[in-house]
């Protein structure tokens, strides 16, 4: 549940922003400003559950607050904090909706309470609205949409091992005691002179190809999609105790009969690539790769027929593993993760640089970690040289690494050093952004409606990253830094002799009376006594 903090004044704002451990509550703080037109912003841009607002503020009060988030956001719920003599006028406004009015000044407690008790009318309504039927319908409507795209990312090897099996058991498929063989449908080129059919016809030919293989191919071993280029993908399965000769043949025909079937319907051809036999799920996309490699033989072989794949033999699981080992080895330089890089390293080591590998074997497996750490440095717009410093030299001489645990060591301060490097430039990027951002804060001291969403929008840094990293990388927060510089700018001002409504319109405020209240909070003096 998402909560919104809309307080004029500073120390109240911040008492109950800071003062309160929201996220012990399980409560996400959105924001907390000092304006309902800020308030606004936000909801239009962010989704919020819960607003606590005090009523009486310069421009829109709470009460006015609370009326257009009736009309604009109906499930939000509001509370409204109002002083002695605007309660009872404030329980009156029943009509604009509000939760619980609370007299100031509450205590934080009070506050708590408060909040959680509309946490939970909101969690309540949000369950009739998304009941467990609902969701359950919905989640049958679009289970063969969810089915289809988990194929989609199965077959073009986007899963790791345990996603595809997390994922099957979601759609209660059995891929225990099971073998594959994978295929590939497409249409063959359309002839310029062709009566019925003209080459931009192309995505129309393809997609009732796609339809004449799924009605032709149709039970539970049998998956019929289009790909992301058009083409019908087929996954056939069958159990694992089936003969493979018996299962390939059965597969052979079916796919005869659909090339066929194109062939009477739109008077065109279609060919098929038929990958390899696969008894591992993590091996599919594998031999997926393989039956779009055989379609492409059609260039040589002619159109209209089905072209198994011809190799020295099946995927081999180790180098589909060390797909995923990549893909770990990269994930944890790009977060820093140093205790998943060593385990990954050592995975890695114990996968492809064993006593069991030859020689060759081992040296394929080194040239792809130096080419994807090299991939990941030119990727970020780096250099070589420039990412890695003084361990070019050392990166350049990999090929004399002599044995499994140099490599391992090597392995390990490059990934190391290119991890540091890109945290480095992250935080140089971090305080680039700050700069800018301060930057703008002065140049718009000024401006009443300044707020870190009208920062966020002017400087194209997202909101979120801002209020997430304006504290740590400043050392205060967004509103202590602009009330600071504001009320240090005004005292100068006044010091010079300028007039009390000059230097309120030139720090922002523009209600004197607001300006004078703060100045003398925070200084301990009234604006009219700095010269006296």
């Amino acid at each position: 549940m998402k909560l919104l903090i809309v307080e004029d004044e500073p120390h109240v704002r911040e008492r109950i922003a800071e003062g309160i451990d929201w996220a012990a509550y399980q409560i996400e703080l959105a924001a907390a400003v000092e304006s309902a037109q800020e308030a606004l912003m936000i909801m239009h841009n962010d989704k919020i559950d819960l607003v606590l607002s005090d009523i009486y503020m310069p421009e829109m009060s709470g009460l006015e607050l609370a009326k257009r988030i009736k009309a604009e956001f109906p499930l939000v719920k509001t509370i409204l904090l109002s002083g002695y003599d605007e309660f009872e006028y404030a329980r009156e406004s029943i009509a604009y909706g509000v939760f619980k009015y609370l007299l100031k000044p509450a205590e934080n407690e009070e506050i708590v309470s408060t909040v959680l008790e509309a946490r939970s009318v909101r969690e309540r309504e949000l369950h009739d609205k998304h009941n467990l039927q609902t969701l359950q319908q919905r989640w049958k409507d679009h289970f063969p949409y969810l089915r289809e795209l988990f194929y989609k990312n199965w077959l073009n090897g986007r899963y790791s091992e345990r996603e595809i099996e997390k994922s099957s058991q979601e759609f209660a498929l059995s891929l225990e005691r099971q073998i594959y063989l994978p295929l590939i449908l497409d249409m063959d080129p359309i002839a310029k002179d062709n009566e019925r059919f003209q080459p931009r016809d192309r995505s129309l030919v393809q997609f009732q190809l796609f339809t004449i293989a799924r009605d032709l191919l149709p039970g539970t071993e049998w998956m019929v999609l289009q790909d992301d280029d058009g083409m019908t993908a087929v996954v056939c399965s069958a159990p694992a105790d089936v003969q493979e000769d018996a299962f390939c043949n059965r597969v052979n025909s079916l796919v005869s009969t659909v090339l066929g079937t194109v062939h009477d319907c739109l008077k065109l051809t279609a060919s098929a690539g038929i990958g390899t036999v696969v008894r591992t799920p993590l091996l599919l996309s594998q031999a997926y790769k393989q039956s779009r490699l055989a379609l492409q033989e059609r260039l040589i072989f002619g159109n209209g027929i089905a072209i198994p794949y011809r190799n020295d033999g099946a995927a081999q699981r180790s180098w589909v593993l060390m797909e995923q080992l990549e893909k770990e080895l990269e994930l944890s330089i790009e977060t820093g993760d140093e205790s998943k890089r060593r385990q990954t390293i050592a995975a890695i080591m114990e996968s492809e640089f064993s006593e069991e590998h030859v020689l060759a074997d081992s040296k394929e497996a080194l040239w792809r970690f130096v080419c994807l750490l090299a991939r990941m440095v030119h990727k970020h717009g780096w250099t070589l040289r420039d990412t890695l410093k003084e361990e070019i030299e050392d990166f350049e001489q990999f090929h004399q690494l002599l044995s499994k645990e140099q490599i391992a060591e090597w392995l390990d301060r490059m990934s190391s050093r290119i991890s540091q490097s890109i945290a480095e430039r992250r935080q140089s990027g971090t305080q680039i952004a700050m700069n800018e951002v301060v930057g703008f804060i002065h140049a718009h001291l000024h401006e009443e409606a300044l707020s870190l969403y009208l920062i966020s929008e002017k400087t194209y840094i997202s909101y979120s990253y801002l209020s997430r990293t304006f504290k740590e990388a400043i050392g205060e927060s967004f509103t202590e830094y602009v009330l600071r510089l504001r009320m240090e700018r005004a005292k100068e001002l006044l010091s010079k002799g300028c007039k009390v409504y000059d230097v309120s319109e030139q720090v922002g405020y523009k209600h004197v009376n607001y300006f004078s209240k703060n100045f003398q909070r925070y200084w301990g003096i009234k604006p009219s006594d700095v010269n006296k």
